[in-house]
């Protein structure tokens, strides 16, 4: 193969083609994996999954970590979604029996930050408790 008029072994070609692929790859294969919660909204609020007693919970999280949150949107006719602006999480409208999800890097001093559903800010707001790293 030749570039720019110069002749190149295709081995040569193909061993920078992986380099360069697993250079692109490396910010994927060591990132943090993050720590998953669900949320369901349902009656107007949010619950954790599997705590169906505790409406627009506390969610607690370690400073410095990485967090997804799912929502299921289980609320019949309704639209619902995830925002904590503070965090920069957004989660895009969901209508009935979707799922969305949002990924976010948790700020490495402790606060407390609310999340709400923007269409039912009045009734479906809770708060991201960030408590210091062990």
């Amino acid at each position: 193969m030749s570039i720019l008029g110069r002749r190149i072994p295709v081995k040569v070609i193909a061993g920078l083609a992986v380099v360069m692929s697993l250079a692109a790859l490396l910010p994927a294969l060591s990132s943090t994996p993050a720590r998953e919660i669900t949320l369901v909204a349902q009656g107007m609020v949010f619950y954790l999954e599997g705590d169906p007693r505790t409406p627009n919970p506390t969610i607690e999280v370690q400073a410095g970590e990485r967090v997804r949150v799912v929502l299921r949107n289980q609320d019949r006719g309704m639209t619902h979604d995830f925002v904590a602006p503070a965090l920069e999480a957004f989660l895009k409208p969901l209508d009935w029996n979707e799922s969305g999800e949002t990924v976010f890097d948790v700020p490495a001093e402790p606060g407390t930050y609310e999340y709400f559903c923007r269409p039912h800010r009045l009734m479906m707001q809770g708060t991201i408790r960030v408590k210091a790293r062990l």
